[in-house]
């Protein structure tokens, strides 16, 4: 269900990295109302990654008032946000969640490395150790299998698959890395090589489109990124998503198993969450006090998290909940 190669960098450069909207553009997503779950020290900063069907979220919370204060994984659930600790370094930070509660993502050691975890539920965080270099989980199928990409050491990336306790590179047949960005509930992953979108399903791979793969369901509809522009593959069908007016460019960063897909847009100065419902016209997403906004998942109850800025002053922003 899960997009993110968000992560090796920390969250306040991925702010600054994102940037959308024009004022005045389509229509916003009646009905939706957005919620501020907070952080968990009571300051500055936090954002969602993922949510899955019982309402459960995940993502990184900033604790401390130092300055560049480490983010902490959190679980948020009837309004209490849980730490879920770390594998023993300052900084950790939860990408995936599926229904059974298993949380995939990544921690420093207290040798400032960084590995892949696995969070279950009565049992905690586990290292999922790494192929090469720093490691980093972005996606969990409900087979509690992760899926992620580390550091090769030379500067590049490769991808890799966690299965039964053993993590394994994901390759092409020539042995070219394929980038994981998200994996569906009954095990689909969905990635990048080579400047194209494909999927990897039991060793099988199938090219989607040129561009960066960013989403995928149960069903292998796909969505990823192309040019300035976001794509939606449904039923074998590749389509251009429709664009906010006057969007410079835009970004999707999960796909649901209704075809929806959430993302952001940018005039080049700021940021608005987008929701494209069924892959439909776009709809802008509400901020807190009017902020800037960029959505990072989604579930099947059409229920999106990621988040919103509370000061254009001081860039503060806070993990949101957008829900009926």
């Amino acid at each position: 269900m899960k997009n993110l190669i968000k992560r090796l960098l920390p969250a306040s450069v991925l702010v600054g990295l994102l940037a959308a909207l024009l004022p005045g553009a389509p229509a916003a997503a009646a009905g939706l109302r957005v919620i501020d779950l907070g952080t968990l020290t009571g300051t500055c900063c936090s954002q969602a990654f993922d949510i899955n069907d019982h309402g459960v979220v995940v993502g990184e919370s900033q604790i401390g008032t130092q300055e560049n204060p480490p983010e902490r994984a959190f679980r948020w659930q009837h309004g209490h946000m849980q730490d879920l600790g770390t594998l023993g370094g300052p900084r950790a930070w939860a990408s995936a969640i599926n229904d059974k509660g298993e949380i995939a993502g990544a921690s420093s050691l207290p040798d400032g490395s960084v590995h892949a975890f696995l969070w279950q539920p009565g049992y905690g965080m586990r290292d999922l150790g790494t192929l090469g270099g720093d490691s980093v989980a972005v996606g969990i199928d409900e087979a509690g299998d992760v899926v992620g990409y580390y550091s090769d050491g030379a500067g590049g990336l490769g991808g890799f698959r966690w299965h039964n306790g053993v993590m394994t590179a994901l390759t092409t047949g020539s042995g070219v890395p394929i980038i994981p960005a998200a994996v569906s509930a009954n095990g689909i992953i969905a990635g990048t090589t080579e400047g194209l979108a494909v999927t990897w399903k039991n060793g099988v791979i199938q090219t989607v489109s040129g561009g960066t793969a960013t989403g995928v369901n149960r069903f292998g509809d796909v969505s990823g990124d192309a040019g300035q522009g976001v794509f939606l593959r449904k039923g074998g069908v590749l389509t251009d998503l429709a664009l906010p007016a006057g969007t410079a460019f835009a970004g999707s960063t999960d796909l649901n198993d209704c075809a929806d897909v959430v993302g952001w847009r940018s005039d080049g100065y700021k940021t608005r969450a987008v929701w494209w419902p069924k892959g439909g016209a776009p709809k802008l997403l509400p901020g807190l006090r009017g902020g800037q906004t960029t959505a990072w998942g989604n579930n099947n109850k059409r229920q999106i998290v990621g988040q919103s800025n509370l000061n254009s002053t001081t860039g503060e922003y806070h993990a949101v909940l957008w829900t009926y």
